[in-house]
Parts: structure tokens; sequence; C-alpha cells
């Protein structure tokens, strides 16, 4: 269960800091959300039979540097004001967070249901420092981590570092996820706007040794980003080279998905121009156009009084193809009481020409066409 059916199976007291984590709670670089797992009472007594809960313990399953970790939390419903104690996996014996810097659990307030959240918070921190003290034994992987924070201004929330050990002298796997410093600004809103999240790429690298001798990059995407530059399982980011250094191949994947961003930005702005230009030539024969993606203009046209609808629709290949051009009369149908049509992708066109420019020769084809598709009006089509 989740949400608030599953606050409701804790004690009345604790329940607040459970919805509180599980609304609002959003964890490390990728702001994943938390799981609860394993939730149960301490309490010898019977579970009560009343609507109200009394679990008081719990595991937590976090996201973090591409792993998943997971605590258990120990409250005790019998003194619910009391701070709860935590237990660390198992592969994490080590970990001894400093209590000075747990200030939400030294000052525990049983009356603030972000208590609980912000105590997780902080223990991420610690945690964080721990795994950086581990991975500071070793040379190889200190320079990769020392000289991405240099080369690439980064904080410490930007960088995430897990590093597992395998009993008391084996190290490996060695997860580094990152944050890109990709700008997405430049994608336009009508592509993101309805869907929530954050704007995020991150590159999860893992060395399978401390000495680095084999590394495997994956890259990731929020899901609105993905939704616009494709999906990151198929993008093909470039190989981690033998003998590399991440401070080498990240540029790499950054250039890759900033072209990208580029080449939405660019089509968009291409079409924008190119609606805009036509509004000006064109203006008073305007019915109707997109004024958020710019993907389509329709034009109500005169030629000798004969009347006629111009639709001019752009594709997210504009402009290396050209738009297509609906020609409909005002007056004649075709089969199924359609209006008479006739579709063009076949015109001179050049994508190398300004907007100004594609209007005209626009114009001057028109001209050319308008009385041919006047004859098929006519001929073809019926009243």
């Amino acid at each position: 269960m989740i949400g608030t059916d599953m606050s409701a199976l804790f004690a009345p007291e604790l329940s607040p800091f459970i919805s509180t984590i599980i609304s609002e709670g959003r964890f490390g670089i990728c702001k994943g959300l938390i799981r609860i797992e394993d939730v149960n009472t301490g309490c010898s007594t019977p579970i009560k039979t009343t609507p109200e809960g009394n679990m008081d313990r719990f595991s937590v399953i976090l996201p973090y540097a591409g792993c998943s970790i997971k605590w258990e939390i120990l409250f005790n419903s019998l003194y619910p004001q009391t701070p709860p104690d935590f237990i660390f996996d198992a592969d994490d014996v080590e970990f001894a967070p400093d209590i000075d810097n747990l200030q939400n659990l030294v000052d525990w307030c049983p009356s603030d249901p972000e208590c609980l959240l912000k105590a997780i918070h902080e223990l991420l921190s610690e945690y964080r420092e721990y795994h950086y003290s581990l991975l500071k034994q070793h040379s190889r992987l200190t320079f990769e981590y020392e000289s991405l924070m240099k080369e690439y201004n980064l904080s410490s929330p930007d960088i995430e570092v897990h590093v597992t050990k395998k009993g008391e002298h084996r190290i490996g796997p060695i997860n580094f996820l990152i944050k890109l410093p990709v700008d997405f600004s430049r994608i336009p809103a009508y592509l993101t706007k309805d869907k929530p999240g954050d704007d995020v790429a991150v590159l999860l690298v893992t060395f399978q040794s401390p000495e680095c001798s084999k590394v495997t990059p994956q890259l990731y995407l929020s899901p609105r980003i993905e939704d616009v530059l494709g999906d990151s399982s198929v993008m093909r980011i470039p190989p981690y080279l033998n003998g590399g250094c991440l401070i080498d191949y990240l540029p790499s994947v950054c250039d890759l998905l900033k072209n990208k961003v580029d080449q939405v930005a660019y089509v968009y702005e291409k079409r924008r121009d190119y609606v805009h230009t036509f509004l000006t030539v064109f203006g008073r024969s305007v019915v109707e156009y997109d004024t958020e993606a710019f993907t389509h203009i329709n034009f109500l046209f005169e030629w000798h009084d004969f009347f006629f609808n111009l639709g001019i629709d752009l594709s997210s290949q504009f402009p290396s193809h050209p738009p297509t051009l609906t020609f409909q009369s005002v007056y004649h149908e075709e089969g199924g009481g359609r209006p008479y049509t006739k579709i063009i992708k076949d015109y001179p066109y050049s994508p190398r020409w300004s907007a100004n420019e594609m209007a005209e020769r626009l114009r001057t084809y028109l001209l050319e066409y308008i009385p041919a598709f006047q004859r098929g009006s006519v001929t073809e089509g019926s009243l």
C-alpha cells in the first residue's frame, strides 16, 4: 500500500512522518521516490482492532548512486515522542554517521511532520561522505572524482559515489552517478509544459575495480527530457575507451545531448520564423495558425474570384524537408462529401533559403499552380 493507506497502518503519533516521506520524499540526484517495506510493530501486545494502526517499524528503500540502499527505522509506539533508531544495511557495517551532523535526530521534534524526512536527508549526506572516504583509499578513483569536481565546477550533490566492499580486501564495483552539466532551457516550453518533473540527465559510470580496468557508462534522462530527445536506452553514447578518464569522456556525452537540444530548438525556431514571415506576407488571408508549436498555418485565398483554402504543415524535419501544401476547394467536393483536395509535397524549395525567400518563392509557385487547381476543382469535383 502507498500514500495515506500506508500511513494508516502506523500509530497515530507516527502517521504524519510516514505521510510526509511518501508524499514529499525525493532523494538523490534523480529525485527518486522512497519505498517502504517490512512494516511491523515492536509491541508485544496484540494488534489493535480499532481503525488506528500501531505499526512502528519499517524499512525504507532509497535510490543512491544507481543502487537501492535499505535502512530499517525503528520507532517505539509506546514512546512516540522519542526519535527513531536506524539500522543500516549489512554491507555498510562501517558506516558511522557523525551525530553532530544529525541535528534533526539530536533535536527531535515530534510535532514536526517533516522531522523524519529531514533526518533521512541528513543521513544520506553522511552516507555520501562515508563512501567518499572509501573512495579516497584508492588513488585512481580519487583522481577521477576530484578532477571532475574541479574541471566542471560540480558540487558534492552533483556526484554520488557508491563503493561495494566484498570482504576485507576486495573492492568493486564502484558507481559514479553524475548529474551532467547540460542546459535544457532551450527546449521549447510546449514540449514539456504538461509533463511534471525536472530536466535532468545523469551518467552512471561503473568501475569494476579500483584500477578502473573495465568501465561501463549508462545514460539516463528524466521522463520529460526523454519524451523530447528520445529513449536514453537506445541513444548511442560514445564508447568508453580503455585507459580513458572521466574528465575526457564526460564532454563527449554532454556534447551529444547539447547537439540534440540544439537540433530541437533549431527546428522550432525555424518553424516559428517561417510562420511569422508568412503572417507578415499573407497576413490578411490568414484563417488560423499554430501559436505554440508553429506546425500549421491555414489561409483563405482568392484568385480571379476563385476562393480556396491553403494549409501549410511543417514537420519535425523542417527545414530539411519542405512543408506540405494542402489545397482545398470551397466550392466542390470529392468522394464521401470531402472538399476537393490536392496535397503537394514536391515543389520548388531549398532548406538554405531564408523564410522571406521561401514566402516569395511560394507566392510564385501559387500563381503558377492555382489555374490547374481551379480547373481540377471544376472538372473533377462535384457541387
